[in-house]
């Protein structure tokens, strides 16, 4: 699972401040259709959800109102990330954990992770894992072996060094 959460280059081992810029970064790239190093409303609330921040309208349109430099409704990729470190260091990572919980869970009937969650999660961003090894990972994971990851053993599993 760890596999899909944090589908980017960043290295593994790297100081905790390091690897959060890169996440940053990435989710600012990725975020950036037009590449011209800017992201606007849309894809600035795509970007911070993409995250696991939990945001709404008026905080993404008052953090671009704040940093629009050029007066085009867009924020770069420095103050953009100085807003999102900010908000990252503020969050409790075990709510943070229990909200990736729910974007895996969000079209599950019965709130646990099922080899379909993976899949349609491996298929929204591309990460190509196999039948085979989502099944691993399922099994891995899985303490009280009902073929499904509850929110406990998502916590146990992302939390364990």
């Amino acid at each position: 699972m760890e596999f899909i959460i944090k589908k980017t280059t960043c290295k593994d081992g790297v100081d905790s401040w390091k690897n959060k810029k890169c996440l940053i970064e990435e989710a600012f790239k990725s975020m950036d259709t037009d590449s011209d190093g800017y992201l606007n409303y849309y894809e600035t609330k795509t970007a911070m959800k993409a995250l696991g921040l939990r945001i709404n309208k008026s905080f993404v349109l008052s953090t671009i109102r704040m940093y629009d430099k050029r007066g085009d409704s867009k924020i770069s990729f420095d103050d953009f990330y100085f807003v999102v470190f900010e908000k990252l260091n503020k969050q409790n990572p075990i709510d943070h954990l229990k909200y990736v919980f729910k974007i895996f869970t969000a079209e599950s009937l019965i709130d646990k992770i099922r080899l379909e969650d993976l899949q349609r999660i491996n298929n929204k961003i591309g990460c190509n894992l196999t039948i085979d090894e989502m099944q691993l990972m399922i099994k891995e994971f899985d303490r009280n072996q009902d073929d499904s990851i509850d929110e406990a053993e998502f916590i146990e599993m992302m939390t364990e060094s």
